[in-house]
C-alpha cells in the first residue's frame, strides 16, 4: 500500500467516527462499573481496553489509556475492562485506587464481553464508532492505535 492509500485508509476510518444517525443509538452493550454506573453512557464512539493485573503490558499502558480518558471525554467514551479471569473485584477496585486511575472500568467477571468481542488475549484494544460498529482492534497500544485516538481530541 503506498502512502495516499494509507492515508486515504486512516482517514476514512477517523470518518467512520462520526455519527450520522439522526436518532439515538442503542449502546452495543450495557455493563456495569465498578463504580457502579451502567456503561456506556452516550453514543460517541467507544475505545474498550480489555486487560488484566497479571498482564505485564496491559499495565504498562494503564497511564496511556488514563491520558486518553483524560483528553478524549468529549469525543470518545473510554473504557477499561478487566477481563475476570484469575482476578476478583477487590483486586482491581486497589489496583485503579492505589494508581488514581479514574477510568471508568467493569469488571467482567462472567466473561460476557469478552465472548461478545472474541478477546483470546491481553491486552486487546477495540475501538467501536458511535453506531457501535467495530473499526479498529490491535493486541498492543500501536502507533496506528495512537494516531485513530489523536484524531479524536
Amino acid at each position: 500500500m503506498n502512502y495516499r492509500n494509507s492515508l486515504s485508509a486512516v482517514a476514512l476510518a477517523i470518518a467512520s467516527f462520526s455519527n450520522h444517525a439522526a436518532e439515538p443509538v442503542t449502546p452495543p452493550f450495557k455493563a456495569t462499573s465498578i463504580a457502579g454506573d451502567i456503561l456506556p453512557v452516550g453514543n460517541s464512539p467507544i475505545y474498550l481496553k480489555f486487560w488484566a493485573t497479571w498482564c505485564s503490558y496491559c499495565l504498562e499502558e494503564m497511564p496511556h489509556l488514563q491520558d486518553t480518558y483524560e483528553h478524549t471525554k468529549d469525543t470518545l467514551e473510554v473504557i477499561s475492562v478487566n477481563i475476570g479471569f484469575n482476578q476478583n473485584l477487590g483486586l482491581v477496585k486497589r489496583y485503579m485506587a492505589k494508581h488514581d486511575y479514574t477510568v471508568p472500568t467493569i469488571f467482567d467477571e462472567r466473561g460476557e464481553l469478552v465472548k461478545k468481542y472474541n478477546v483470546t488475549g491481553t491486552p486487546t484494544h477495540i475501538l467501536l464508532d458511535s453506531q457501535g460498529k467495530e473499526v479498529f482492534r490491535s493486541a498492543l497500544l500501536t502507533d496506528e492505535l495512537k494516531q485513530r485516538l489523536s484524531a479524536l481530541k
